[in-house]
């Protein structure tokens, strides 16, 4: 009698994705994930985050353990699989607090730009000028690496930036301002399809490049750090638009995860000192 064949999370990933709109980033995502713990059963799932939790931050094992669960579900539910996900470990994520960079660190960061002008990439971008682009709209419109770099020509309306976030498929509108509407328009002026940054470069040169910039002013942190910088400051300069600047259906994910409190901490109330 022939046995069964084992059933793997790279095959549910298949079927999953089929059935679902979803970013690139996140399809990719799903795809790794599940071709790496491979076999679905609660005790391989279960060894591979143990395996895992020596390697990653509790945040991206509690992530990933998402994902293989998500997965798990939909096999039991479509009947691909008999067995449902009981008895899967749970991780506990231990967050250290959110850093962001702050006004002073950014405007030089801006200014490090200038060093890679005239500096042409494959694509025939100048390096300067994409970094430079790419830190004042991402900083400034508070959307995701995929969002940012999939902006073209169609999404500004004169001074604002209108675009649906992949992620969560809401509308949001952003006004821009003179340096960042003009870094746009040089980067358009040679953009072969209307986009304003993705034809540069693909995400891990983009990456790549980020890094060195980031390095040559000794400043930690990655692409990452411009939402959560344009957020905190949007949050310091009134309270509650942090939230409002990233799209968040939630307060407390912008409170628990992207808001610097060491530097909106200058800005809050406080009751006057009463001894």
């Amino acid at each position: 009698m022939k046995k069964p064949a084992i059933m793997t999370f790279g095959r549910i990933a298949k079927a999953y994705l089929a059935e679902r709109i979803v970013s690139k980033h996140y399809a990719e995502n799903v795809e790794r994930i599940s071709l790496r713990c491979c076999e679905v059963s609660v005790k391989r799932v279960n060894e591979y985050l143990r395996t895992i939790s020596s390697e990653k931050a509790s945040t991206t094992v509690r992530a990933e353990r998402t994902i293989l669960l998500t997965l798990y579900r939909y096999a039991f539910e479509t009947g691909m699989i008999d067995e449902a996900p009981r008895g899967v470990m749970k991780i506990k994520a231990r967050k250290s607090p959110t850093k962001a960079w702050t006004v002073e660190q950014l405007r030089g960061l801006i200014a490090a730009t200038k060093a890679h002008d005239g500096k042409r990439l494959r694509s025939g971008a100048d390096l300067g000028k994409f970094l430079r682009c790419w830190v004042l709209l991402a900083y400034e419109c508070g959307a995701r690496f995929g969002d940012v770099m999939s902006f073209t020509r169609e999404h500004l309306d004169g001074d604002t930036l209108s675009w649906t976030q992949s992620k969560t498929g809401d509308p949001l509108v952003r006004p821009l301002t003179p340096a960042c509407l003009t870094a746009i328009d040089e980067m358009l002026a040679v953009s072969p399809d209307g986009r304003i940054l993705g034809w540069v470069c693909k995400r891990r040169m983009a990456m790549r490049h980020m890094r060195i910039l980031l390095d040559s002013v000794g400043m930690g942190g990655s692409s990452k750090w411009l939402r959560r910088s344009g957020a905190t400051h949007c949050e310091m300069e009134k309270p509650g638009a942090g939230r409002l600047h990233l799209g968040h259906r939630s307060p407390a994910l912008f409170e628990q995860a992207y808001c610097d409190w060491s530097q909106l901490r200058q800005r809050t109330p406080k009751t006057p000192a009463l001894v």
